[in-house]
């Protein structure tokens, strides 16, 4: 509901300032270019720098494999584990990638339509609540990489390692969220 009377009343700052679809246009492409794009190229650097990590966890899990034959199940399981969280970070990459050409979309229907404002909308609140599902799979791995941290004592610089890479993971989520904070106080006010 609160959602509804925002976007009404953003609605109806539109029509009473008389906005053109160009300025919306524009700025929608300013905004996707400044600010959406290079965070989700920062985003995906994170991820194929957390892919390298998890690529040198398997490199030494084959050498204790060498070393410990019978301990072979065990390193199996968690194998697994790691494979459930590759697999996650691919269907983010997915998921960014279904973004750009939603974005791309949305510019075209502004220029087809100028009846299509309330859909552009629709799709900001898409991208939110993926921004919240991209939070709770943020959970999930933090609580897998709790799950190896147990089973690694071993390994424990590594283990230090992964949680600076989950602190900053966590900070760049809170640098996330005062952006977009930030981008509709800035929509807010420009209307």
């Amino acid at each position: 509901m609160r959602g509804e009377n925002v976007l009404e009343k953003k609605r109806k700052q539109v029509k009473v300032k008389g906005i053109s679809k160009k300025v919306i246009s524009d700025a929608l492409r300013e905004f996707y270019r400044d600010k959406l794009e290079p965070k989700f190229e920062k985003i995906d650097k994170r991820f194929d720098k957390v892919d390298e990590q998890f690529e040198g966890v398997d490199k030494r899990f084959d050498q204790v494999d060498e070393r410990f034959e019978g301990v072979d199940k065990r390193f199996e399981g968690i194998e697994n584990q790691l494979e459930q969280v590759d697999k996650r970070f691919e269907q983010i990459d997915r998921r960014f990638d279904l973004n750009d050409v939603r974005f791309e979309n949305i510019e075209k229907k502004l220029e087809e339509h100028d009846g299509k404002f309330r859909d552009i909308l629709n799709h900001f609140d898409q991208i939110y609540q993926r921004f919240e599902r991209l939070e709770t799979e943020y959970y999930s791995i933090a609580a897998a990489l709790d799950r190896i941290e147990k089973k690694l004592d071993e390994e424990s610089e590594k283990r230090k390692i992964l949680e600076r890479e989950v602190f900053d993971l966590k900070e760049r989520v809170q640098i996330l969220q005062v952006r977009i904070e930030e981008i509709e106080n800035r929509l807010n006010f420009s209307k």
